[in-house]
């Protein structure tokens, strides 16, 4: 009686990974939305309403910028992408890691710029890091086709030069069916799972969780299990709504990304709407909560409406810093 979409052996792939319910309740919720559009506005995450999912809002914001004549100028403003350097200290970080580096890509939407990625990919080819995190939301939509973005998505993973290799989470535009591709294309994709970074003799922690704001889906006990006790760790979260869980539990570092800053922003960079629940000092750049560091993205694409307004693109190179590391 399987009357999930899944074939069955990747079906149970993913609820040995995640969690049966947890796989179960995003899966309903998922035929939800693509069947009927019910709950698109209406998540189980951080947020209570999702106007960005809905059809209605994105329309008529579109229709006040081609009104105001500034249409034109927030598309080109969706290529302005920035290279975001951010320097973290974590005391118990080994100095083995003292300038580790960490490319974070977010919100890509990767089937909706206006070139086809083109000045995207050619940002990326020329960097190098010691491992790349991506933090989800890699379709346009939040529902239909998920192949174009799969394609996009092949391509630029040939562009990243990580030594550590790359590692994904999912965001709330993105569907289970998406993982075998991202998968294949070289990516570990952490389902609530974390796993140990080795370099140099040093290790620390790196986990994962599902999408905590539409799909609440997260299990932050599931991805930290195989945590050896005491060791620094860095948590890959598709949104900031987790800051007090993760500090509770002794995280270092959390990356996360799904606010686009605001995208959409007042002069100085104040966003309209964060589409987070969560303080706004969290809804771009970097922050703290407690002992723990955190850096929330503006993204690198568009949600709905492609344009962005005192919110350019962001492309973000974490460089990791140890205790006494004189830098």
């Amino acid at each position: 009686m399987n009357r999930n979409p899944l074939p069955y052996d990747l079906y149970s792939s993913l609820a040995r990974r995640m969690g049966e319910k947890i796989v179960s309740r995003r899966l309903r919720m998922q035929a939800e939305i693509s069947a009927t559009g019910f709950c698109k506005a209406f998540g189980k995450g951080g947020g209570h309403v999702h106007l960005e999912n809905l059809d209605s809002f994105v329309n008529f914001v579109d229709l006040v910028l081609r009104l105001s004549g500034m249409r034109g100028w927030g598309r080109r403003n969706s290529l302005d992408f920035r290279v975001e350097e951010n320097e973290v200290l974590i005391p118990a970080l080994p100095r083995e890691f003292d300038g580790f580096r960490i490319l974070q890509l977010t919100d890509l939407h990767i089937d909706g710029f206006i070139d086809g990625g083109k000045k995207f990919f050619d940002m990326i080819a020329p960097l190098r890091c010691d491992l790349c995190v991506l933090t989800g939301d890699y379709r346009l939509l939040t529902f239909h086709s998920h192949k174009p973005s799969a394609i996009g998505m092949s391509r630029l993973i040939t562009q990243i030069n990580a030594a550590h290799g790359v590692y994904a989470i999912l965001g709330n535009h993105d569907f289970l069916e998406q993982v075998p591709a991202l998968e294949e294309s070289g990516v570990r994709v952490l389902l609530n799972e974390g796993g140990i970074i080795k370099h140099n003799g040093a290790e620390l922690f790196l986990a994962g969780v599902d999408d905590p704001h539409f799909y609440g889906t997260h299990d932050l006990e599931r991805a930290f299990r195989s945590r050896p006790l005491g060791i620094p760790t860095i948590l890959l979260s598709h949104s900031p709504e987790l800051y007090a869980e993760a500090s509770a539990l002794s995280v270092d570092f959390y990356l996360c990304g799904h606010t686009h800053g605001g995208q959409i922003c007042l002069p100085g960079g104040i966003p309209v709407m964060t589409h987070a629940a969560c303080p706004r000092y969290m809804a771009a750049g970097r922050w703290n909560y407690g002992n723990m560091s955190g850096y929330t993205s503006r993204g690198a694409g568009c949600s709905g409406v492609q344009a962005r307004f005192n919110c350019p693109p962001e492309i973000t190179i974490h460089t990791l810093r140890s205790k006494g590391s004189g830098s």
